[in-house]
């Protein structure tokens, strides 16, 4: 009995491994005439221990995995309004040197960047227009824009601040495309993080309408926008809004809402986070519906799950419609694999370390450029699908992820209609049994009429096609900003600018030393 309970669960595990060992076969369908959004770009925010990078010793590697390896293009900052001190207005004062040091990094390796500037949820309690509520009609405190003699809200003295904040960053040769006047709107009320951890510090609140206890969002949008076209002319940046914590249709629209019916101009792409979001395809279509009249930029979030969250990038394009993905953290301190790259801090000038989700985004950032075009595919797969082509349909990219947790492999097929492949590139990652014994961003060679897709794989297929003979690139006007200062001069590390005084000093001691030995022998 014992010897044919043996043979049964040997011939069970033959027909488990026999089972393995075929991949179902699926197909996409790709049109290349039916189009969707324009992309905009790929990114992370540099704010909170970007300096880290910057003086760190390795740190040129790090502008590299940024701006060589990832390709990222935009570039997201805050401006002054958490200055608590003079010290640190002082380091806007000279010239953002930190934030000056990524976007030269970005232009040395042929990026043109896109700069966001946001305000961040605390300003500084000693400037005029800012007041404190010690207790709203919800029970909440927090600040918010004082009233003047008058008793009406000072929106113009915030959007003079503003300006000013914008300068600086021209100053320091940094152009401000994009400024979104409130980090995480809808948050500032509460005493609570993303997370719903407790905080110290109440948030600068800007309400969906004015009441006696805040402020109206929508009414300093425009104030600011007023202000940067009078200041600024045709080199204002454009103001993002209203940059939720979550992701939202009837959030989204609370905000907005005034905006469009009182001064529509001043807004064309709205922003939001995903913290708190119901993260499915059903929602992201609901904010989807958005993109019919504006552009859409997710501009944060962090998560450790790599693969999910190339999920939820998928979906974030193929559902939503967004034109740019910005990720949080784009250089932290260790944070149990949330970043992009985590920095070592001080006596640690030496540590900087990839972490996964730089590896999910380049599968994104590297190939999807500015300017691409999202593409209608169609499956009968489980696999996550997007695809991308280029303005004059020379390249196609198409991303499939295929997030089965068991051995269910996947041979893909791209159906283009009979459009002929001129060449291809196929890169890898791969899920390991925990997250460090991921494979990453391995070259898989060429495309050859199906790919092998494991489960617990992401795959970037990247197509070269003939380009469309009737296509005509559009014509891009050089022109300088006359607002920024030495716009083309590179930021220098202050330990060169010592080294090179030093030597300075040491080649004139010299040359004294030398003059006044001559001196002496002709003297004698």
């Amino acid at each position: 009995m014992k010897k044919f309970v043996s043979c049964l669960l040997a011939l069970l595990m033959a027909l488990c491994l026999s089972v393995t060992a075929f991949a179902d076969d699926a197909t996409v369908v790709v049109d290349l005439d039916t189009t969707y959004q324009t992309i905009d770009g790929f990114g992370a925010s540099y704010t909170w221990y970007s300096d880290w990078l910057y003086t760190n010793n390795n740190k040129e590697m790090g502008y590299d995995w940024i701006f060589s390896d990832a390709e990222f293009n935009i570039l997201r900052f805050r401006d002054l309004n958490r200055v608590q001190s003079d010290g640190e207005y002082q380091t806007a004062k000279d010239g953002y040197l930190a934030y000056k040091g990524y976007y030269d990094a970005a232009v040395e390796r042929g990026i043109d960047p896109i700069v966001l500037v946001t305000s961040w949820g605390q300003y500084n309690r000693e400037l005029d227009f800012v007041a404190f509520n010690e207790l709203s009609d919800k029970g909440f405190s927090y600040y918010t824009l004082a009233k003047d003699e008058n008793g009406e809200y000072m929106y113009d003295e915030l959007a003079d601040f503003c300006v000013e904040s914008i300068k600086l960053f021209f100053d320091a040769g940094i152009p401000v495309h994009y400024f979104s006047i409130s980090n995480e709107t809808e948050l500032q009320e509460r005493h609570i993080d993303e997370q719903g951890r407790a905080r110290d510090e109440a948030g600068f609140f800007l309400g969906p309408d004015e009441t006696d206890d805040y402020c109206a969002y929508w009414k300093a949008h425009i104030a600011v926008y007023e202000a940067f076209k009078e200041a600024f002319g045709e080199w204002a940046p454009e103001i993002l809004g209203a940059e939720c914590m979550a992701g939202y249709e009837d959030l989204i629209h609370s905000y907005i809402d005034p905006i469009v019916e009182n001064c529509p101009e001043s807004l064309s792409i709205i922003g939001h986070h995903l913290y708190g979001t119901d993260n499915s395809p059903a929602n992201y279509k609901k904010v989807g519906r958005l993109s019919e009249d504006y552009t859409l930029w997710q501009t944060e979030w962090y998560y450790n799950d790599y693969f999910d969250h190339a999920r939820v990038m998928i979906d974030e394009f193929a559902n939503e419609n967004i034109s740019a993905y910005l990720y949080w953290n784009g250089v932290w301190i260790a944070d149990t694999g949330n970043c992009l790259i985590e920095i070592g801090g001080a006596g640690e000038n030496d540590y900087i370390q990839r972490i996964g989700n730089h590896y999910i985004m380049t599968h994104f950032s590297k190939y999807v450029k500015q300017g691409y075009k999202r593409v209608e595919l169609q499956s009968d797969s489980k696999l996550k699908l997007v695809g991308f082509k280029a303005p004059d349909s020379s390249k196609l990219v198409v991303i499939a992820l295929n997030e089965s947790k068991y051995d269910e492999s996947v041979d893909l097929t791209i159906d283009l209609g009979g459009k002929k492949i001129l060449d291809s590139q196929v890169i890898q990652s791969f899920e390991g049994e925990n997250r460090f014994s991921h494979e990453y961003l391995v070259d898989m060679g060429e495309y050859d009429d199906e790919f092998f897709l494991p489960a617990g794989s992401l795959s970037t297929f990247v197509l070269e096609l003939e380009a469309d003979p009737n296509y005509v690139a559009p014509v891009v006007e050089e022109a300088v900003n006359p607002f920024l200062k030495n716009p083309n001069a590179v930021s220098v590390s202050p330990v060169v600018i010592i080294v090179a005084v030093a030597a300075v000093l040491v080649i004139a001691i010299v040359i004294l030393i030398v003059a006044l030995t001559s001196k002496k022998k002709k003297a004698q």
